[in-house]
């Protein structure tokens, strides 16, 4: 493979090159649409795709890369909260739908990646890493000693190869499902006057107003209203499951521990060890801990009070005794004090060491753990529970993607609830607080509210829909006045309501006192000069409109831009394309997901 890059014989940067692939090509390595599974590897199947099997391997390679590119947006102390990690969980799991999805299009489609056409690939898209590695001092790359050293006879370039081939199908499969695009020369000079359209406008606004003395509907139009709305009042299908719930409680001792190293590092700190250097590495704060614990100057009533009133009582210079708050123990070092506008305000650093389970806690919760999970098996959720003490609850019935009611944002115990069957019982899932067990003991299917229980909603809709149709009414007289007497100013003081003129704004720009995107702008592009708009629904209000001067855009000009408007036109094209193509596929395809496993 790649015979023609071999043929032209030069070394360059060999030394360099080599010792390069060594390094990278262990993590490029594998083919992701390559390979299979033996018998013994049934327990790294977690779902699939049609069919297509999704490995435990791929989904925690999918994570990490998300996580690496997190890192490298928020820097290497970033640590992913509960909430965080489920979002980069639920992304790697739809990074491998994806991959299985396209991977099935390609081979259906026929795709295949010649020899000449992969040289022509590595050739013109060199690998990011290698791309850095051919950069000069001047930070320009050098495409010439790049092509040399892909020339070389005596490398072994498999792994680069493998990497063309890996992601070449997917482009192939993207070029072609965007070859249907087509733009127009319409479409072209449509997206050109938009852009360089400037237009003048004056405006009344019309505010859907308050009433006074709020409207109470009638039995009758409360009943109208819920008929006429029932679709939109369908509770979607819910869930009921069974709980424990076991707190990863520190003990006495990890709270001892946590003490003694606080006092023992105090003292370190006291003998030399400088303290921001001491934050770096010790602290817990991964918010300060990069700035040698440096908090700033705060006044009374911003930090908790025990932490505040020891950094007030501190001479600068001076590091607290260990000082224990909800976070956990602080070493507190005072910089400086000052009074600003007469409020004493203090200048502090801090090293926080949280009060978290140690090794023999987290050991002996495992035990336990293990012995409660075969008793489940045993017994069930209920009776094992009452074996070990443990409570058993029931929370409120949840939708999908809701919260549980007194538990807050438990995704994976929702996802798990909404994933399996009655009966059945997960496996253990951590938050850093708690563990849970839950068994699915109802599906509720979907219903429509009681009126009796949206009648406050239905009240307000009722008069929130008055407000808007009396502040219609206005307006719509008020253009009947403006129109009849040619003045729109007139007949906005005629109902002691102002006229605005704009400044030139073109109809994707912001628009002062409006905003971006809204009908307002839509309306005032497609009016002609001069000219009275009827009522345009605004957020709160309605407007009326007058043009009173449109400048378009140079036609010298519409040369110049053609290029950038039909490149920009054809990738807006091809997303929406693209997103609706794969949306279609994800739609059909039958999904199984058992990344949360099951106890029974």
């Amino acid at each position: 493979m790649l015979k023609q890059l071999r043929e032209n014989t030069k070394t360059i940067l060999w030394i360099v090159v080599v010792a390069f692939i060594v390094s990278i090509f262990a993590v490029w390595g594998m083919n992701q649409r390559g390979g299979g599974r033996r018998p013994d590897q049934q327990s790294n199947i977690i779902g699939s795709v049609d069919g297509i099997e999704l490995s435990r391997q791929m989904y925690s390679n999918n994570f990490q890369e998300l996580y690496a590119n997190m890192r490298a947006q928020r820097g290497e102390d970033y640590r992913p909260s509960d909430t965080e990690s489920y979002m980069l969980s639920e992304q790697a799991w739809e990074m491998g739908i994806q991959k299985a999805i396209i991977a099935r299009e390609i081979d259906r489609m026929g795709i295949t990646i010649t020899d000449n056409e992969l040289v022509s690939f590595l050739r013109r898209n060199p690998h990011p890493t290698l791309r850095q590695m051919f950069t000069g001092e001047d930070g320009n790359f050098d495409y010439q000693a790049y092509l040399q050293a892909l020339s070389n006879p005596d490398a072994d370039w498999t792994d680069l190869e493998r990497w063309g081939r890996s992601v070449m199908p997917e482009l192939k499969l993207e070029t072609m499902l965007s070859s249907q695009i087509h733009v127009s020369e319409r479409q072209i000079r449509d997206r050109f006057n938009r852009q360089n359209t400037r237009i003048k406008a004056r405006y009344v606004k019309v505010p859907f107003g308050v009433e006074e003395v709020p409207y109470e509907p009638t039995e009758a139009e409360i009943s109208a209203l819920y008929e006429e709305k029932k679709e939109d009042f369908k509770t979607s299908e819910k869930r009921a499951i069974r709980m424990v719930r076991i707190e990863k409680a520190p003990t006495d001792l990890d709270e001892q521990d946590v003490f003694e190293r606080m006092t023992e590092l105090r003292e370190e700190i006291v003998g030399g060890y400088d303290f921001a250097e001491a934050a770096t590495q010790e602290s817990d704060d991964f918010n300060t801990s990069r700035k040698g614990g440096d908090l700033g100057f705060f006044s009374r009533g911003i930090m908790d009070s025990l932490f505040t009133e020891t950094a007030f009582a501190l001479k600068p210079g001076e590091i607290s005794e260990p000082v224990r708050t909800s976070f956990g123990y602080h070493l507190i070092k005072t910089e400086e004090k000052t009074v600003e506008e007469e409020v004493e305000k203090v200048k502090a650093s801090h090293i926080l060491m949280r009060v978290e389970p140690g090794y023999e806690t987290i050991d002996s919760l495992r035990t336990l753990l293990t012995d409660f999970r075969e008793t489940i098996t045993e017994k069930g959720l209920a009776p094992a529970a009452a074996d070990f003490g443990i409570e058993v609850t029931e929370p409120e019935p949840f939708v999908q993607g809701s919260f549980i009611k007194d538990h807050g944002y438990l995704p994976r115990l929702v996802n798990f609830a909404f994933n399996t069957d009655v009966g059945k019982i997960s496996s253990t899932m951590e938050t850093e607080q708690y563990i849970y067990i839950i068994e699915i003991i109802e599906i509720i299917g979907e219903s429509t509210m009681p009126l009796d229980e949206l009648r406050p909603q239905l009240t307000e809709r009722i008069r929130a829909d008055r407000r808007e149709n009396a502040a219609l009414e206005t307006a719509k007289q008020l253009r009947a006045m403006a129109t009849t007497g040619g003045d729109l100013e007139k007949a906005a003081h005629s109902f002691e309501l102002e006229m605005v003129e704009t400044t030139p704004f073109a109809v994707d720009q912001s628009i002062p006192g409006i905003g971006t995107g809204t009908g307002f702008a839509t309306a005032a592009y497609e009016l002609q000069t001069g000219r009275i708009s009827p009522p345009i629904k605004g957020n709160q209000e309605w407007f009326i409109i007058q043009i009173t001067d449109r400048s378009p855009g140079e036609p010298s000009e519409m040369a110049a831009q053609r290029q950038a408007i039909l490149q920009q036109l054809r990738q807006e094209s091809a997303s929406r394309f693209l997103a609706l193509w794969y949306d279609q596929l994800r739609k059909d395809a039958v999904i199984v997901d058992n990344r949360e496993m099951t106890l029974n």
